[in-house]
């Protein structure tokens, strides 16, 4: 159910002030629920989700796997890690950031970096298999590929199974699980309120799935379904912050395991076009903080990509500019999460909370492959920036490719949960190690996608692409899923496409086209992973 609490500030982490008084709208709340506890009234919640049940209309020229019986979780070895020893878990999603090094990662969160670089797990290269935020954001909920839970596109939220979402999985499983911020593209915030509301798998969430952060520009929804301006001068990131301290404040006070998806909007634009007006909104305290070094990396040479790719988008000064934005935009998100991460130890809850940290996308905002955005098939897309703090596991840095859909087994695994349907991905505690990346991006062109992904995207098309080690084959096809262009890569930027210079000494073979095609087939048909006997399982 919606909470709608009128959100306050919360303290940050050095300061000494006490928790911060609930404003009169959660003490009335509060005085509500003891009464009601004090009467014996049962209050049963109201179903409000909605069964998908329409298939995803995918064009990419091949017809993919049907749904079949779920399966059970992936069978793997934990290292270290003892899942009993986890009641909570909250995973922090931010918007379309870049990837960064995990040498790096104290630089762009200086104030969680004590929690999540220094004791916590680095995933130096952990990707997403669509970098585009509706269909990236059901496979972090699902941990399944895009093919498989339906969310292909940006317009295609409603499609997505909720019984099939770890959220619903963990509800049931006795967590309290609560939803905040930016939930799925697509979804009209209005649909989440009301008479029949769309089902989303929490039991209590705050979403609005505004694309304006700064204060006055956004409105959040009250108890009653009631669309309102928030008069307290908060930006979006200190209201998710605001958000998640009310629901704390309960948490706490019983002492009952919970999990929480809180979605940020930073460092999202404010606006598809170059307008000064459309950057990421940043925090006044922020607005002239040092960020890490801007490295401009336009590809000198792009004719052997599509022309979509031969010129630059912009300038130097345009990216260099956006690139500050985006990065003085993540302190705020480096700010709250610091605060929660700081609350949790005080209060003797952090050693019993797994924390996650990660993106739904990349993002290119340095000038690489002469594109701003996202929804392509290159590593500044599909590279994202990945933590994790594990209670009592020691600091670390894993060098293994892992990926979105990894971490919902990565949540079952800790909480003990067994899913109730089919992953793709696998858990992070074990030693599984992927054999391939794949990624896979289906074209479509309206309203929604040129305002979340700006205007240039209308004009992709669908493609898929797979890499094994060093070497990258990629499709792009036409809207009746005919393939019209290939590339084939032996580096891990994928700046020379040996399918163009066909004389380098590293040309790949017949052979080795013949090899990654068939590869590419079957990841983009697989289903469930060899660990659960799936019969066409994902590497």
């Amino acid at each position: 159910m919606p909470l709608g609490r009128p959100p306050e500030l919360p303290p940050r982490p050095d300061d000494a002030a006490p928790a911060p008084a609930r404003s009169r709208g959660m003490q009335l709340a509060t005085v509500l629920v003891v009464v009601l506890l004090v009467c014996g009234v049962l209050v049963a919640h109201v179903a409000r989700e909605r069964a998908a049940t329409d298939q995803a209309g995918l064009d990419v020229g091949a017809s993919l796997a049907p749904v079949g019986t779920p399966g059970g979780p992936s069978a793997e070895p934990t290292r270290g890690q003892d899942p009993g020893a986890v009641r909570n878990a909250i995973v922090f999603l931010v918007d379309d950031m870049h990837d960064f090094s995990c040498a790096e990662a104290g630089a762009y969160l200086p104030r969680s970096s004590p929690w999540l670089v220094d004791q916590g797990t680095c995933y130096e290269h952990a990707t997403t298999s669509t970098p585009v935020c509706c269909p990236a954001r059901a496979q972090l909920q699902t941990g399944q590929y895009s093919h498989n839970n339906k969310v292909v596109r940006q317009k295609a939220a409603h499609l997505l199974t909720v019984h099939d979402t770890v959220q619903h999985d963990l509800g049931r499983a006795g967590l309290r699980t609560y939803g905040i911020g930016k939930n799925l593209n697509g979804v009209k915030p209005r649909e989440y309120y009301g008479r029949t509301p769309l089902r989303t798998g929490f039991d209590d969430f705050d979403f609005w799935n505004s694309y304006q952060g700064r204060p006055g520009r956004f409105r959040l929804y009250d108890d009653a379904g009631r669309r309102y301006l928030p008069g307290n001068g908060f930006n979006s990131t200190e209201t998710n912050g605001a958000y998640l301290s009310g629901f704390l404040d309960d948490q706490l006070a019983t002492g009952s395991p919970f999990f929480v998806y809180d979605a940020f909007f930073a460092p999202h634009k404010q606006g598809a076009r170059f307008a000064p007006r459309h950057m990421p909104p940043v925090p006044q305290e922020f607005a002239s903080a040092p960020v890490p070094p801007f490295r401009y990396a336009p590809e000198r040479f792009a004719r052997d990509k599509l022309p979509l790719f031969h010129r630059p988008d912009q300038d130097r000064a345009y990216y260099r500019q956006l690139f500050t934005a985006r990065a003085r935009s993540l302190l705020g998100v480096d700010e709250q999460m610091a605060i929660v991460l700081q609350r949790l130890q005080d209060a003797g809850v952090l050693d019993e909370t797994a924390v996650f940290f990660l993106s739904d996308n990349g993002y290119t905002d340095q000038g690489e492959v002469n594109w701003e955005g996202k929804s392509i098939p290159y590593p500044a897309a599909m590279n994202i920036p990945m933590l994790a703090y594990y209670p009592g596991r020691a600091p670390a840095t894993d060098l293994r490719d892992v990926a979105l859909v990894d971490v919902a087994p990565t949540l079952y695994d800790l909480l003990g949960t067994t899913p109730g349907h089919l992953l793709d991905g696998h858990s992070l505690l074990g030693d599984h190690e992927r054999k391939a990346v794949y990624g896979e991006f289906y074209a479509e062109a309206n309203g929604l996608v040129r305002q979340e992904s700006g205007p240039r995207t209308s004009n992709l098309r669908s493609w898929r692409m797979v890499r094994r080690g060093r070497e990258s084959y990629v499709e792009w096809y036409d809207p009746r899923g005919r393939t019209i262009f290939r590339e084939f890569y032996t580096d891990r930027a994928m700046t020379r496409n040996k399918l163009f210079h066909t004389r380098d000494a590293d040309a790949p073979s017949r052979a080795k086209i013949r090899e990654f095609r068939l590869l590419l087939e079957r990841l983009g048909r697989c289903r469930g992973t060899a660990e659960v006997g799936a019969p066409r399982p994902c590497s």
